[in-house]
């Protein structure tokens, strides 16, 4: 088929055709994954591609949606507003539904919505609800019937041992229960978690990545491409998120570049360089890059925030969606105007 060709049907498609596309070859996985493709791909499906901000204000939780390509005004109506105001965002996924929380009447109350669609669902409490600390991870097993797992790790203050323990909870949407799986007994860092394919990931504060795979509900920790080196002085503002479908890491070297790397054996814990991009000092950018690069964005939060109205913003979620209604509840629908 003639590149041209191809392009122009790839640009058209759905998320999930575009999904099962970039396993087929790697040249359509770089196709893809090539910025402009995106923005093209954004143009003509009108589906949503670019980051949820969040900061607080007060005692408020605020946030706005950033898209890759500012040209579609649509995107400006993407918004959690109008569900509850103050929701916290807790996850993201790659399947435009969110995890968040609100505290509502002496508790918190968590929920799970898709801003394009403008459906909320309330969840069930946690077990431990109300933790100072949390973790939680959102990750979608299957679009045809939807489900998703909700992955919850909480400080356990009954803890003995003297070391920082953690409960794992895991909310099934089939099964619409909270269910308690094994302590888990690690140092968390503070940013958003990353799943792809299964596997959700959280950075530690001890320079290293922890993995728990959700289906098996067991975890490994495993170390970042700075731990392993001979100095790790001058590398900072440590990052994960998805880089072509795999675990990215990025970081600042000594505020001169950002370096990005690709997890290609978990197992071996090999990690490859791919991406060394200059940071103008003068303009807070980095040079040569656009919005459409998205782990470039996040792993460098203040050309994002650059779009952003948000003061001090401090989280970043990834987000994408299509326009199509899904359930998040069986066959339950909740719209915007029901719960406002």
């Amino acid at each position: 088929m003639m590149p041209d060709v191809l392009f122009e049907i790839l640009t058209r498609t759905t998320l999930e055709t575009m999904d099962t596309c970039k396993i087929v070859s790697q040249e359509l996985k770089e196709l893809i994954n090539d910025p402009w493709f995106m923005q093209t791909y954004s143009l003509k499906t009108r589906n949503i591609f670019g980051y949820f901000v969040q900061t607080v204000k007060g005692n408020r939780h605020l946030s706005e949606f950033v898209p890759i390509n500012s040209t579609l005004n649509v995107h400006n109506n993407i918004s959690i507003q109008c569900f509850k105001d103050g929701l916290k965002i807790l996850a993201s996924c790659n399947q435009g539904i969110l995890c968040c929380r609100k505290y509502e009447n002496g508790s918190y109350q968590y929920y799970v919505c898709k801003p394009s669609t403008n459906q909320l669902v309330a969840l069930p409490s946690p077990r431990k609800p109300g933790q100072l600390f949390e973790r939680v991870a959102l990750t979608v097993l299957k679009t045809k019937p939807f489900h998703y797992q909700i992955v919850r790790f909480s400080d356990d203050h009954s803890s003995l041992s003297g070391q920082d323990s953690y409960i794992c909870e895991v909310f099934d949407s089939k099964l619409w229960t909270w269910r308690q799986s094994k302590n888990l007994v690690t140092v968390f860092g503070h940013q958003p978690s990353v799943c792809i394919g299964g596997i959700v990931y959280w950075l530690t504060n001890k320079n290293s990545v922890l993995a728990f795979d959700s289906t098996t509900e067991t975890h490994s920790e495993f170390p970042t491409p700075t731990a392993v080196l001979s100095n790790d002085e001058g590398y900072e503002k440590k990052r994960i998120m998805e880089y072509n479908g795999k675990l990215g890491f990025s970081c600042e070297y000594k505020s001169e570049k950002l370096l990005l790397w690709e997890l290609e054996d978990r197992r071996n814990c090999k990690w490859k360089i791919k991406k060394v991009v200059g940071i103008d000092k003068d303009e807070k950018r980095l040079i040569g890059c656009s919005l459409a690069d998205m782990a470039l964005m996040t792993g460098y939060r203040l050309q994002v925030y650059e779009h952003s109205s948000l003061y001090f913003p401090m989280d970043i979620f990834p987000f994408r969606s299509d326009w199509e209604p899904v359930n998040l509840k069986g066959d339950e629908i909740t719209e915007c105007s029901i719960v406002s």
